[in-house]
């Protein structure tokens, strides 16, 4: 299952799922979630808390800010969530140019890094 939503304010301490979602995992609650960020492969996971109301919203709790932290997620983001039913989601994260952010730890953005390093090895005089 894939599904967006758009950072707001509000949404910085916790980050409620779509009832479509929470319907799809057809009575199953479960208690953590992993996140990651989409193009790192599994390198870094993010451990987060997920937490039900009474009326049965499911919100992404405690480690979401660390993951909003450690993305520089901002107000107007559009996160595009995909679920790989092993309670692990892989996120795009698009800025408000709406263009896809890049970061260090990114698949594509170390190749990128190995290139240079090595076009600089290459013109360095033995």
């Amino acid at each position: 299952m894939e599904f967006f939503t758009i950072i707001l304010e509000k949404s910085s301490s916790r980050q409620v799922m779509p009832d479509n979602f929470v319907k799809m995992l057809d009575d199953h609650h479960p208690q953590n979630m992993k996140l990651r960020q989409a193009g790192n492969g599994l390198r870094k996971l993010w451990d987060v808390e997920v937490v039900f109301d009474t009326d049965g919203s499911m919100y992404l709790d405690r480690g979401w800010k660390q993951f909003v932290r450690a993305y520089d997620l901002r107000h107007g983001y559009f996160l595009d969530f995909r679920y790989d039913d092993n309670a692990t989601f892989a996120v795009k994260v698009f800025d408000t140019t709406m263009c896809r952010r890049r970061y260090q730890d990114d698949d594509d953005a170390s190749t990128l890094c190995l290139f240079f390093l090595s076009i600089r090895l290459c013109l360095t005089p033995i």
